[in-house]
């Protein structure tokens, strides 16, 4: 405990017990944070930007080292209340980008089910537009269809056109334009069938690859979009977030609490005298009467 924030355990025999259980609260406060950061730092390794194991180990090491690294210049900064509001201000802003990283993890099925979602939504109107106006065309080619194949058969039944039943050139001209009709009509239903199995295709690979698509971004937005959807999950989100933010702000809370031991002050007491005796050590040596001085005690030697 006493190597992880830095001192010697060959102080311990020197100390009070103040001091020593606030040197061990100080160590095991450093714990939460580096293997929050490091759980996180791997997870979002590989499963957000699908990293193998060893560059998963190799980002979580690094995260817990950094975060060690500052949790230590938390702890070794003095505490001056200028101090301590940079010191909570850093903490804050580490917290969040920590609790925001762990919720990723824990809400990873609700954030996966939003981003499937949303490309959906996505898909579904793009291809919606799309499908509508097919459709339109349909009709209209149907019903052009209908018309020309109806004047093709009353010109064969004589009732209309020449008035004569005959399968004339008339009639002919009338059947090709009929069946032209027919052929742009069924040929705007197969776009149409097309278009939708082009839409399921789409959806299919879209549930399938976007959480691996998805970024970082991505995904936090996606997780405020679910939790303002939804209150329940707003509820246990804000929940979540609020204890990881407090295990973040672990190192900074203790610093904060604990207030001055007796071996701090006797340190204070020990510098201030030390301070004292080289200030009174320059001063003697650099007064004039110290040439003086000097001369009579040789003198008198």
């Amino acid at each position: 405990m006493f190597h992880i924030v830095g001192e010697s355990p060959r102080r311990l025999t020197h100390w009070h017990r103040s001091t020593i259980e606030r040197t061990k609260a100080f160590a095991i406060a450093i714990h939460i944070p580096v293997i929050l950061w490091a759980l996180t730092g791997y997870v979002i390794s590989s499963t957000i930007f699908n990293m193998g194991t060893i560059g998963s180990v190799a980002i979580a090491t690094f995260c817990s080292l950094l975060i060690y690294m500052i949790e230590r210049i938390v702890l070794a900064t003095p505490k001056k209340w200028y101090v301590n509001i940079v010191r909570l201000l850093i903490g804050v802003v580490m917290s969040i980008l920590g609790a925001s990283a762990v919720d990723l993890v824990i809400f990873d099925k609700e954030v996966t089910y939003q981003l499937r979602k949303v490309e959906e939504l996505r898909i579904g109107s793009d291809y919606e537009k799309i499908i509508t106006g097919q459709s339109q065309s349909i009709l209209t080619k149907k019903v052009d269809w209908l018309k020309a194949q109806e004047a093709a058969n009353c010109e064969a039944n004589g009732q209309c056109g020449s008035g004569a039943k005959s399968i004339g050139p008339i009639y002919k001209a009338l059947k090709n334009h009929a069946d032209s009709l027919k052929h742009d009509y069924l040929k705007a239903q197969a776009n149409l069938e097309d278009l939708n199995q082009e839409r399921i295709t789409k959806l299919d690979t879209a549930h399938k690859n976007i959480t691996v698509e998805s970024g970082l971004l991505a995904r936090i937005e996606a997780l405020h979009q679910y939790t303002m959807e939804n209150k329940a999950a707003l509820i246990a989100w804000g929940l979540f977030f609020t204890l990881i933010l407090f295990f973040e702000l672990m190192v900074v809370l203790a610093k904060l609490v604990f207030g001055e031991t007796v071996d701090d002050q006797i340190e204070v007491m020990r510098e201030q005298l030390s301070g004292h005796k080289a200030r009174t050590y320059i001063a003697m040596n650099t007064s004039p009467l110290y040439e003086a001085n000097m001369l009579l005690a040789s003198a008198n030697t």
